[in-house]
Formats: C-alpha cells, sequence, structure tokens
C-alpha cells in the first residue's frame, strides 16, 4: 500500500515538476506535494531560476496544514545556500513529519546533506523508487552537473523562411513590439549575462539591457574580433559590459576585458569557463549568426528559444539565421527535446532543449 501511495504522489509531483520547464535551467525541474494520510494539503514547483525551489513553495501552497505531513519530492531537498535558502531547512521549520524522495542528488554542494540534516532534526527520511518518468525528466540536470560552464540559451527572431535580416542587413523588426516585451522579461531577466558579437552591435547599436522593469540586468558580454566598435556604441553607456577579446586585440581603454581567444577569434568554451568562474551560471545568447554558429559547432548551446513571425524576405543574399559549419547530413541535425510552443498574438515561440 505504502509504494503504491509513493507512486502515486511522485506522479503528480513529476506532473507539477514540469511546470518549470525551460525556466529553470540548470537547476533541476522539481516537484512537491504535501500529504496528510491519502489527502494532499500543498503542491509546489520550482517555477524560474533563482526563485522558490518546490518544497518551499509547497510549504506556502499548504499553510499551516503543512504541520506533520509528509513530503513527496521528486530530487533529494537540498541543503546549501544558492539563490535560495536550503529546502532541508525549510521542512524542519515548516514541521514536516516524514520527507519522500525519488532521485538522489549527485550535486557535491548538496549530496546526501539535506536527509542527513532532516534526519538529525527527527524528520524520517525515505527514497523511494525514481520512475523512468522521472529519471528522464532530471536527465538534462544530471548531465549538465560536471560540464563547468553556464547554461546556453540561444534566442533568436526569424521570418518564416529562416532569415533575420534582408539583404541590406536591415532586421527592425521581425517581431512585434508586444513579443519584444515579453522576450525582455522572459529571458534578459531571468539570465545572469547576455552574449552578442560586435558585429551584431556594430548593425544594430543595442544595449544589450533588460527594459522590462521585470527581473534583473543581466552582465553583457560583447565578443570582439578583428574590428572594434565605434566610440559612440551604446553599449559604452549604462551597467558596464565585459570585452572577450583574442590575444592581440586592443580594447578600448577602461573596459573590462577577458582574453580568451587567438587569431582574431573567441574561443567559446574557454569564454564560458571565464563567465562560469565569474559565478554566470545562466547565459542568453543573442547574436548574431557567425557567434551563434561557432557555439553550435562546438556542442555549447543547451536550449533554444526561437521566435518565428509571420513573413517572408527571400532571396539568396539575405541573412540566415544561425551560421558555422551545420550538420553534412540531415541525419546529423540536431534535434529537440522537450519541445513547448506559445503563440505570443501573430509571432509563436518554439523552445527545447537539445539531446
Amino acid at each position: 500500500m505504502a509504494r503504491s501511495l509513493d507512486s502515486q504522489f511522485l506522479a503528480r509531483a513529476a506532473e507539477l515538476a514540469e511546470r518549470g520547464r525551460l525556466r529553470v535551467e540548470p537547476n533541476p525541474v522539481v516537484g512537491c506535494v504535501l500529504v496528510k494520510g491519502d489527502r494532499i494539503v500543498g503542491e509546489g514547483w520550482h517555477a524560474r531560476f533563482g526563485e522558490a525551489h518546490a518544497e518551499r513553495a509547497a510549504i506556502a501552497d499548504a499553510g499551516g496544514e503543512a504541520r506533520n505531513a509528509t513530503a513527496y519530492v521528486t530530487l533529494e531537498p537540498c541543503d546549501h545556500e544558492g539563490r535560495t535558502p536550503p529546502c532541508s531547512v525549510a521542512l524542519i521549520e515548516a514541521g514536516i513529519q516524514e520527507v519522500v524522495y525519488a532521485h538522489a542528488d549527485p550535486n557535491p554542494k548538496t549530496a546526501c546533506a539535506g536527509p542527513k540534516r532532516l534526519r538529525a532534526a527527527g524528520v524520517l527520511v525515505r527514497r523511494a523508487r525514481a520512475s523512468a518518468e522521472i529519471r528522464k525528466q532530471l536527465a538534462p540536470y544530471l548531465a549538465h552537473l560536471d560540464t563547468g560552464r553556464p547554461w546556453v540559451i540561444a534566442k533568436w527572431a526569424m521570418t518564416l523562411d529562416g532569415r533575420i535580416a534582408t539583404r541590406s542587413g536591415d532586421s527592425k523588426w521581425i517581431t512585434q513590439p508586444e513579443t519584444r516585451d515579453w522576450s525582455h522579461a522572459e529571458f534578459r531577466g531571468g539570465v545572469d549575462a547576455i552574449i552578442a558579437g560586435a558585429a551584431t552591435l556594430r548593425a544594430d547599436d543595442c544595449e544589450l539591457s533588460n527594459r522590462s522593469g521585470q527581473g534583473g540586468q543581466p552582465l553583457r558580454v560583447i565578443v570582439c574580433g578583428e574590428k572594434p566598435l565605434p566610440k559612440k556604441a551604446r553599449i559604452y553607456q549604462g551597467e558596464p559590459a565585459l570585452f572577450a577579446i583574442p590575444e592581440g586585440f586592443r580594447a578600448p581603454e577602461g573596459v573590462d576585458t577577458v582574453v580568451c581567444g587567438k587569431n582574431d577569434r573567441v574561443a567559446p568554451g574557454r569564454l564560458l569557463k571565464q563567465l562560469h568562474k565569474r559565478g554566470v551560471r545562466r547565459l542568453l545568447l543573442e547574436g548574431g549568426p557567425t557567434l551563434a554558429g561557432s557555439f553550435f559547432d562546438k556542442d555549447l548551446v543547451d536550449q533554444v528559444a526561437i521566435f518565428v513571425a509571420p513573413k517572408i524576405v527571400g532571396g539568396a543574399a539575405s541573412h540566415a539565421a544561425l551560421g558555422g559549419k551545420g550538420a553534412r547530413m540531415m541525419a546529423d541535425a540536431r534535434h529537440l527535446e522537450f519541445v513547448a510552443h506559445r503563440q505570443l498574438g501573430t509571432d509563436t515561440l518554439i523552445e527545447g532543449l537539445l539531446r
């Protein structure tokens, strides 16, 4: 009977966990239900990177009913201080009687520490059998644990024929104003850093800032090659930016730089490791096509967010969305998993994780 209930409540927790997909990575998607007898009294999931974890969300949902409840969680409760306080402490303070979790967390920052603290506080702790669904659900998190680099989200807007600019280089605007506003809040406001190539900034003279009023301001990272940016470029305004440069490149005086390449090219892998050392865990790659292509060619993209507008540009000389070498055969094309679609007026957002 106990195993049957474990499966039932953990299946519901897994269902809740999926609601955070594509918004919490590189953190794991996690769901939690609080139960008394055979009745669910609280539900929660990790909804967004940097916000409350599933256990805290479920406790808040249950209110006073959390005391003496059993918590069913898809992943071992954390016990380290990150962007949010430890979940183990929250469970103890809420008066949780028992914790049942499906999958252990091999992250060295927290592995086994959560259950140990809970048991020391008198909370019963059991590990249940993780279903195939929960194992698949946590696979992206587990695979990314030892990469030593940020989670990379590649984002761009394009027409139906896959173009990001006309033959003259004009790209304003592909999507509607409402789409762009939503994108700022949803993506720029939810990452630690945003990265773009100097060629894109020369063409668009953009600030790379979050103008939505929601979330924070990401670190602006500019990848430079042969040519410097104009001295009056808007990127020099507002918050300081970080310039990623190859050896021998003369950066403007007074700007923060990181050397991570040679022969007039920045090495994406070296840049990501440098950003990881600076505390960047979630990074938005905005372009242009040459820079994005170099990340794809090196298998350094984890997630994509593509806005498609119902427009057709045409022309062999118009600009494609993605550069680099690309796949030689269709069988080599990259596949997406956990694919989601969202309609934004007449524009469509397609998101997914790369295998």
